[in-house]
């Protein structure tokens, strides 16, 4: 039983930071790209817009692998639905279209851009406070094992 602790430990070692390594990329590459576009560098036909779906990509990417090893690790369930909420009002929020943050009454007067910062910022921060939940059940596995 420790030896299959020990290895369980390990495989959320590696897998945790493999996808919160893959997640922060395609957020910090979506954002880059975004914020280029908004501020007037590029337009929206160039070249450098044409990352943002492969950000995304990345960027779902990293949060399937981290609930993944989430749930791998053991974090108990009531994390995991908490972070499911969390996660569910980003991506309201990140995709969505205006009209319907706008009619639901949740659209803090804001623009469309904002709405789209907001669940991006939400859901990473659900991302990481998951892989941290993982790694630190993970350091618990570890001390089972021994």
């Amino acid at each position: 039983m420790s030896e299959q602790s020990s290895s369980i430990a390990r495989q959320v070692r590696k897998y945790g930071i493999t996808g919160l390594a893959i997640h922060l990329a395609g957020f910090a590459l979506g954002f880059f790209s975004i914020a280029l576009v908004l501020g007037g560098v590029f337009s929206i036909d160039s070249g450098l817009a044409m990352l943002t779906p492969f950000a995304d990509l990345l960027y779902g990417l990293g949060l399937v692998i981290i609930v993944a090893v989430a749930a791998r690790a053991g974090v108990p369930m009531k994390y995991l639905i908490v972070a499911g909420a969390v996660i569910g009002v980003g991506l309201f929020y990140k995709s969505a279209p205006h009209e319907i943050h706008i009619a639901s009454g949740i659209g803090f007067g804001l623009p469309h851009n904002g709405h789209t910062v907001i669940g991006t910022i939400v859901i990473t921060i659900s991302v990481v406070a998951l892989a941290v939940l993982a790694l630190r059940n993970r350091s618990w596995l570890e001390g089972e094992a021994r």
